[in-house]
């Protein structure tokens, strides 16, 4: 898999902890009831979605007008699902695993809307162990529907470091 195709397999962005994947809170304090539910609807499926290389589960997370954003354009979240799930095949065939986690700095809502502010790592795993780990800042716009939230406009934004990573609240 490219590199670059690696990278934007997520703005997702994800969740608490979920086979070797965390969710890292930017608050200290417990997080609402909101935020504890978009962590539960979006976050921690898109982490296992990951994991598991599971498309289907990981598209099930976005709302179906939902738009991602990048330094290079705009462009259905659909079209972009299609790319990662065939990356995602090849990297199955290949023997390469990977992971997802989050950290928020900003995470403002209501009872069916909500803006997030944070980065993602993007890791993946060879068959020979080596881990290579990608580090971008997001913000998502996420809804709530019929009960679900859903991510409605995911903007994967610049690279950043290791030591901006770490940097950020968890």
């Amino acid at each position: 898999m490219a590199r670059t195709t690696l990278t934007s397999l997520l703005a997702l962005s994800l969740p608490l902890t979920l086979g070797g994947v965390a969710l890292h809170r930017a608050h200290t304090p417990a997080p609402g009831p909101t935020s504890a539910e978009i962590d539960a609807q979006v976050w921690q499926p898109i982490a296992a979605s990951v994991v598991n290389a599971d498309i289907v589960a990981m598209a099930k997370t976005y709302h179906p007008a939902a738009v991602l954003v990048s330094n290079t354009g705009t462009k259905p979240v659909s079209a972009a699902l299609d790319g990662w799930g065939k990356d995602m095949v090849v990297a199955k065939k290949n023997g390469v695993h990977a992971t997802v986690e989050l950290r928020f700095s900003k995470r403002q809502d209501d009872a069916t809307t909500a803006f997030e502010v944070g980065a993602f790592k993007y890791t993946t795993t060879d068959k020979a162990g080596k881990a290579t780990p990608g580090y971008r800042r997001m913000e998502a716009l996420l809804v709530k529907t019929n009960g679900r939230w859903q991510t409605l406009m995911e903007h994967q934004m610049n690279p950043i470091t290791e030591a901006e990573w770490n940097q950020l609240p968890h």
